[in-house]
């Protein structure tokens, strides 16, 4: 639903302040629309895991811990190395090239996402591709601070450089993963210090 999509943008894109309360008639406002779709969309977020649901306080926006985005980082390493098992590449294409990550209007950061996303699309499953896409939906929020933290001009010029090659793909791909696995104290650090300038 439009709601849905709207309300996942704004996951995405960090509007939504970590930790703090998502009131239903503060965001139907907001959307110009009535309670009820809204409530039906958090449902559906939180039991996606995308937000809270604290039983008898409402629903909340999601606050990531170190241990959280550990893990979440490490599922998203998995399915990158899964998909670059299966992917095929008799398209002639290369397995982590993207289209989108010509665009100007793209951050470094959602370039390298765009060609992850790309990774995972050639595979062809689509049960893994959801599957990703439910991990990296919960990694959003964190990719715009990720030029705080990481070495992503490198990284880019790393995943351009192995296009062409799945084995130096999988390696650049775990050693990304490492490296933020290695430092999610300090990205969970820049996540909650923008957060707290949002709410200003």
């Amino acid at each position: 639903s439009a709601t849905l999509d709207a309300l996942r943008d704004q996951l995405r894109r960090g509007r939504l302040v970590s930790g703090e309360p998502l009131t239903i008639t503060d965001l139907a406002h907001d959307l110009g629309l009535s309670a009820t779709p809204v409530r039906e969309a958090l449902s559906r977020l939180a039991g996606e895991r995308l937000i809270e649901d604290r039983r008898g306080r409402g629903y909340f926006a999601p606050r990531l811990d170190v241990s959280d985005l550990v893990e979440l980082y490490d599922l998203r390493g998995l399915y990158l190395s899964r998909a670059l098992v299966v992917a095929t590449a008799s398209d002639g294409r290369d397995l982590g090239s993207a289209e989108p990550d010509l665009s100007e209007s793209l951050s470094v950061a959602d370039s390298i996402v765009s060609r992850l996303d790309r990774i995972v699309a050639r595979a062809g499953s689509r049960a893994l591709f959801d599957a990703y896409r439910q991990v990296s939906d919960r990694l959003a929020p964190v990719v715009r601070i990720e030029a705080e933290v990481f070495p992503v001009i490198e990284e880019l010029a790393a995943l351009r450089a192995a296009q062409n090659d799945r084995a130096a793909l999988a390696v650049v791909l775990d050693a990304l993963h490492e490296t933020r696995r290695r430092h999610a104290d300090d990205a969970v650090r820049a996540l909650r210090a923008g957060a707290n300038i949002a709410s200003l």
